[in-house]
């Protein structure tokens, strides 16, 4: 009875999203350093972040907060695939990544020593690199 209620109730809102997920977190930090701290401005900010994320969650207007969430994970998308590269880059032990003097876009080549002759599959240009 009490599911039914709830699920009637949350029925048409918006619900937990990347940003709701990001607010919420961040509130959650904030609160926790502010424990600490006990700053007036740091418990401002942890209340307008919840209200924010409680705002979203409960959001009738769903077509507007997707919009939201899309135009969020598209600015924060170019740092996380960044971060993803580079980590997949430090562990990757039998590869070595150059970059292409003509299109600056990154190879990944064999461990192989010696100098090789490549030619870049995006710009077709033919360089030398020395591994």
């Amino acid at each position: 009875m009490l599911r039914q209620k709830l699920a009637r109730m949350l029925y048409g809102r918006n619900g937990p999203d990347t940003v709701y997920n990001v607010c919420i977190w961040t509130a959650f930090a904030i609160a926790i350093t502010n424990l600490f701290l006990r700053l007036w401005p740091l418990e401002i900010v942890y209340l307008l972040l919840f209200g924010y994320a409680m705002f979203r969650f409960f959001s009738r207007n769903v077509l507007r907060r997707r919009a939201e969430n899309a135009a969020f994970r598209r600015f924060f998308a170019l740092p996380i695939r960044a971060m993803r590269r580079r980590k997949q880059k430090n562990s990757d032990r039998a590869h070595v990544y150059k970059r292409c003097p003509g299109c600056k876009s990154q190879l990944r080549f064999p461990r192989e020593k010696g100098e090789h002759t490549v030619r870049c599959p995006r710009c077709r240009s033919t360089f030398s690199v020395k591994i």
